[in-house]
């Protein structure tokens, strides 16, 4: 890993650090129900309409900050599962997606990385 994606991943650290934090200055802590975690759907889905106007409209500054903006919705659902469940989906997408090579995949027509064949 270089300088610069050890730099982004410290900071992707932060930022989940940052998400915990915010979690408790409002309250958003213990178990979580299936009613809270859908609710995070609409959140997260302004984030992403948010992104798309930026990168249509506005400068690039803008559009890392929404793209930052999605990370961390996404992050503060994660830190809302049950810690070993999220951690096991967490090394099992780690995993899945390390394992993909150009002889198992391909990018198609929509720019997606999908299995061959």
């Amino acid at each position: 890993m270089n300088d610069k994606s050890q730099q982004l991943g410290e900071l992707i650290k932060e930022l989940a650090a940052s998400v915990q934090r915010f979690h408790e200055r409002f309250g958003i802590v213990g178990p979580t129900s299936k009613e809270e975690l859908l609710s995070r759907i609409p959140i997260q889905e302004e984030e992403v309409r948010e992104l798309h106007q930026a990168i249509l409209h506005e400068p690039a500054e803008n559009q890392a900050a929404e793209a930052v903006d999605i990370l961390y919705v996404a992050i503060g659902t994660v830190l809302r599962l049950e810690p070993g469940l999220a951690s096991r989906a967490i090394r099992e997408v780690i995993t899945k997606n390390d394992g993909k090579t150009w002889q198992t995949h391909h990018i198609n027509a929509v720019g997606k990385v999908a299995r061959r064949g």
